[in-house]
């Protein structure tokens, strides 16, 4: 049964970035946001994930979200083709106003979030701010965070900004469904079709005042992909995630690890 309070969907986005779905940090980051906001608030959460760029873990991630997520409420599990493409449909299945939309590698700092779900809801409400994200830095003006504007309501401080990023943050789903999701591009990869295309669209802010530290860290989940990426080279390293190579590698590193007792 959902609880009655619940106001929020949470929007959970992962992708098939290891052989071992263990490594993959998805439990962590829920279990993280549970322990920073409870599950009250959450009327449903949706898994969006994506196969690549390993499709054979995918039934074996899905299996992991079951085992660990059913002491935790309802919740749904869909196929999708990137993170622009989930995003969008997590907006398009929405039943609730407001969504919580949170990839996978993201651990929150919640010593330095003194508001809960139903506090962060009223403040948007009362400032008319359709997305509410938190910080991977000081909330302090740099390149990433520009214009940065104090306010405070319903006794939540908050800093408008003209940037909007795919960091943790809620969102008001009728507003992005009616202004917003003809802006949200599938077709461009990883999150420069959601973060790129809704650069500098009014009424978002960044929780807490100016200065305040990190509320969030990032555990990337796609390091080593990204460090492989870089030493092999793009046209290299597509290749051998399309022929299948970089899979097999991937698989006989952890069989070995394994035998070995390295796991």
């Amino acid at each position: 049964m959902t609880n009655a309070g619940a106001q929020i969907t949470l929007n959970v986005f992962s992708n098939c970035s290891e052989v071992d779905v263990r490594k993959i940090p998805l439990q962590e980051t829920v279990e993280s946001f549970v322990a920073c906001f409870g599950c009250e608030a959450v009327a449903r959460t949706r898994y969006f994930v994506d196969p690549f760029p390993f499709k054979r873990s995918y039934d074996a991630l899905c299996r992991r979200i079951s085992e660990f997520h059913k002491p935790l409420g309802p919740f749904e599990i869909h196929y999708t083709y990137g993170l622009a493409f989930g995003y969008r449909k997590s907006i398009v299945l929405s039943e609730t106003d407001y969504a919580f939309q949170l990839e996978h590698d993201w651990r929150f700092n919640a010593p330095l979030i003194q508001h809960s779900i139903e506090d962060l809801l009223a403040a948007m409400r009362t400032g008319g701010i359709d997305h509410l994200r938190f910080n991977l830095r000081a909330n302090t003006v740099d390149r990433y965070d520009v214009e940065l504007e104090e306010a405070n309501f319903a006794s939540v401080p908050m800093l408008r900004t003209p940037m909007r990023s795919n960091n943790p943050h809620l969102i008001h789903v009728p507003t992005y469904r009616e202004k917003w999701l003809h802006l949200i591009d599938p077709a461009r990869g990883k999150s420069r079709g959601v973060e790129e295309n809704l650069w500098r669209v009014p009424n978002s802010a960044i929780y807490g005042p100016l200065n305040h530290p990190a509320t969030i860290e990032h555990n990337d989940g796609r390091r080593r992909l990204r460090k492989l990426g870089k030493r092999l080279g793009k046209p290299t390293f597509n290749f051998l995630i399309r022929s299948g190579a970089m899979e097999a590698a991937f698989t006989v590193e952890d069989f070995l690890k394994r035998r070995l007792g390295h796991a």
